[in-house]
């Protein structure tokens, strides 16, 4: 049945006849709620509509049945770009060319999403000139693309913004000119009032021709002082749905053995992407690049403890000692310990989308456990979302007596919850933690009165997932 709706709408989308394609469309969902390729078709008749959202909606589902389709990567990049996800979408696109490298329809949002965050750095690059008095005329040189003429060793600078002549070459996007005055000797390391350096904002603009410019000095990786990021991390921070790095993920799935699990064999699992970087909305962007942090943002980059906690989450290779595993009917899907930690111990992170808390519907809120609050809202109104992009610690299940506790870093450019281990954790332990006042009221009014104790994993189980 649901294949007889889905030629009907097929055929009233050809004669352009997009409402009845709709209605179609949806009766073959109601059927065959699992089936891609009907949310794909229903996504294209909201965009012939130019119902954007509703686009949008259909586009996330159907790249989370079928995360090896590169149409199903055109539709969400499309709806993305539309509803001005613009990162976003340049990071989907770039996920689909990996699968399909000649895709002309992913080329061409590509290529418009590009232009629209070249626009947006050329924009911000602009307000500089206009609060303040250039220190120079090589500085209006530079913003019109021509070489500067003058003595570029000083590394003169904005007084506000205390951006030089190479983050004004970068953020203007003239690869030409970033290689004179790299060449002249003008340093690629110092940071602006935002503690971005110009190879920072190289990585977050993604112009191929502008990073090849800076030759050799591009292999350096400065840390940003507020951002705690490399510019190649912050690259890594706006990949999105490209797997990479593709980490394995040990797991035993319901109904099956255990395996270890590439990224495309997670996102078919799982029907999300594995990712353990923050992923840097469009929202962010704007912060990082128009706001520093307040004070209580500087003590959090500072304190000792967070510092370490930081670099224990850049150099643990959590995917090894833990692993998911289907915890029965009623959990679902938890997170085990493959051996022993210590209390104090970092165990794993909460990561998804850094997104403002007011562009996330409050329905989706109320209706799933995937939206986690970073930090007291009055300071940092943003949330996690983890609906397409998940690590290991949004498979965490809530407990009255949890074995992790959060603690806030900031990190890899973005806030973040770091868990570390409230008690000693056992070998076989399921991570666990009191989710009250991390997720909606609704959610957690709604479910968490209906969780179970916990329990550990089956020895066979156990035995089996560290042996892989």
């Amino acid at each position: 049945m649901a294949d007889a709706h889905k030629a009907q709408g097929n055929e009233f989308f050809r004669n352009d006849r997009f409402a009845k394609a709709l209605e179609c469309y949806t009766k073959a969902i109601e059927l065959d709620p699992k089936q891609g390729a009907l949310y794909s078709n229903r996504s294209a008749c909201y965009a012939e509509l130019e119902k954007w959202m509703e686009c949008y909606d259909d586009a996330l589902e159907c790249i989370k049945l079928r995360p090896d389709w590169p149409k199903a990567y055109y539709r969400y990049a499309l709806a993305l770009l539309k509803i001005h996800k613009i990162n976003e979408s340049r990071g989907v696109c770039n996920a689909g060319l990996a699968l399909e490298a000649d895709n002309k329809d992913l080329l061409s949002i590509k290529k418009q999403a590009m232009d629209k965050i070249v626009h947006h750095f050329k924009n911000a690059s602009s307000i500089d000139f206009k609060m303040d008095v250039p220190p120079n005329d090589d500085f209006k040189i530079v913003a019109s693309g021509k070489t500067a003429v003058g003595d570029v060793s000083d590394n003169a600078k904005f007084g506000t913004s205390i951006r030089s002549l190479l983050h004004v070459g970068v953020m203007m996007n003239f690869p030409k000119v970033v290689k004179d005055l790299v060449d002249k000797g003008v340093e690629v390391d110092k940071e602006d009032r935002m503690g971005l350096t110009p190879l920072h904002f190289a990585e977050l603009i993604q112009n191929d021709a502008v990073l090849t410019a800076f030759g050799e000095k591009a292999k350096l990786q400065p840390l940003s002082s507020s951002h705690m990021a490399t510019p190649g991390e912050l690259r890594e921070a706006t990949q999105f749905a490209s797997m990479q790095p593709d980490h394995t993920i040990k797991a035993a799935i319901k109904g099956s053995n255990v395996a270890k699990l590439s990224g495309m064999e997670f996102a078919k699992t799982f029907g999300c992407f594995y990712k353990r970087t923050q992923q840097l909305s469009i929202d962010w962007y704007q912060c990082m690049l128009s706001s520093v942090l307040d004070e209580e943002g500087q003590e959090t980059v500072a304190d000792p403890h967070k510092l370490m906690l930081s670099k224990s989450f850049r150099e643990t290779k959590e995917e090894s000692n833990l692993a998911i595993a289907y915890a029965g009917d009623d959990f679902g899907y938890g997170v085990f310990a493959l051996e022993d930690f210590k209390a104090g111990d970092y165990v794993t992170c909460y990561s998804g989308v850094v997104r403002d808390k007011n562009a996330i519907k409050p329905s989706d809120q109320a209706r799933t456990g995937l939206f986690m609050t970073i930090m007291p809202l009055d300071k940092m109104p943003f949330k996690t979302d983890a609906t397409l992009y998940r690590s290991l610690g949004a498979f965490v299940n809530h407990s009255d007596t949890p074995n992790l506790e959060p603690h806030h870093v900031v990190v890899k450019a973005s806030p973040m919850v770091l868990f570390v281990a409230k008690t000693d954790i056992k070998k076989g332990d399921q991570l666990s933690f009191d989710y009250r006042g991390r997720l909606h009221d609704v959610y957690c009014t709604n479910n968490i009165p209906n969780f179970k104790p916990l329990k550990p994993l089956d020895g066979a189980t156990l035995a089996a997932l560290c042996k892989l």
